[in-house]
């Protein structure tokens, strides 16, 4: 089959992810590469802000950072629904 250039993003597997990042789509990184290579070169050393109207938008971030930011935060309790059995 011959590719249009509008087909479905390919998910990859769940287990290939960071955790947090189950069923996001994944993007090859490829075309961005191409067209602004210091912008990618720049986000494997570390955070990069990006702004869209003279406003923060959003953040690029290395996976490994991503890592140990979503370590350290905060999780909810776990809440035991079952609530306290006889023994």
């Amino acid at each position: 089959m011959i590719g249009i250039g509008d087909e479905a993003i390919p998910a990859s597997r769940d287990d290939s992810g960071a955790p947090g990042l189950e069923g996001l789509p994944r993007v090859d990184i490829g075309a961005l590469e191409t067209s602004v290579p210091s912008v990618v070169e720049a986000a494997a050393t570390g955070p990069i802000i990006l702004t869209r109207n003279g406003s923060d938008a959003f953040v690029l971030l290395p996976l490994d950072a991503y890592s140990r930011l979503w370590s350290q935060a905060p999780r909810p309790p776990v809440i035991d629904m079952a609530g306290p059995t006889d023994t």
